[in-house]
């Protein structure tokens, strides 16, 4: 899991060009002892660019295939407190300011455009640079898990482990028979620090 962050300042939004020669919205994967999501997007911006930020909403999760892994992509949008003149990227990359149009036309998996224009993502694939590792001594990676709930009026309709590879929408329309786009709605996500799971929180419209 990887949270991200839609960060706009002065007409422009923040942009991270990756080893793939991609660009990306900034952030990074959830660390083990994580108090909560909004926690860890704070701490990267601030170690990967050196700009304080507030959290100020959820937007909806999207699977993101990178060769043979898949990474479940989880973005806020953000606002600017703090931005230094100059901007470090520790992580090998380059961070750029791109005008709204810009980052549109530029080459970005579309779970990303989706994101920033906060319309429903799609799964998106990348294929690996297999260039650059950033070795962390004695790191471990986290085992988190995300669960997928649906509830219709109250009634609980879906509370089940996401299975690896598969993107929320299309797992709920699997287990819920088809269930169309339109109907469902995503609420903000839950955090399960001590279970190291999220839950991805959605209403389903009644018929």
């Amino acid at each position: 899991m990887s949270v991200k962050g839609v960060l706009e300042h002065e007409g422009k939004l923040l942009l991270r060009r990756n080893q793939r020669e991609e660009f990306e919205l900034p952030g990074g994967r959830l660390e083990p002892g994580d108090a909560s999501l909004e926690q860890r997007l704070i701490t990267e911006f601030r170690e990967e660019s050196g700009i304080r930020i507030e959290v100020l909403a959820q937007r909806e999760p999207w699977l993101y295939e990178v060769g043979g892994g898949s990474v479940l992509i989880v973005p806020f949008l953000c606002r600017a407190l703090e931005v230094p003149e100059v901007l470090t990227d520790e992580d090998g990359g380059t961070l750029h300011w791109l005008r709204p149009e810009e980052a549109e036309a530029s080459d970005m998996p579309q779970g990303y455009r989706d994101t920033i224009r906060g319309a429903v993502p799609h799964r998106s694939a990348s294929a690996p640079s297999g260039e650059y590792f950033r070795i962390i001594p004695n790191y471990v990676e986290p085992k988190y898990r995300a669960r997928v709930r649906v509830r219709r009026d109250g009634t609980e309709l879906l509370n089940d482990f996401l299975p690896r590879h598969s993107a929320p929408r299309e797992f709920m329309r699997d287990r819920l028979g088809g269930i169309a786009e339109d109907s469902l709605t995503f609420e903000p996500v839950d955090f399960d620090r001590r279970r190291e799971t999220i839950i991805l929180n959605y209403s389903l419209r009644g018929e």
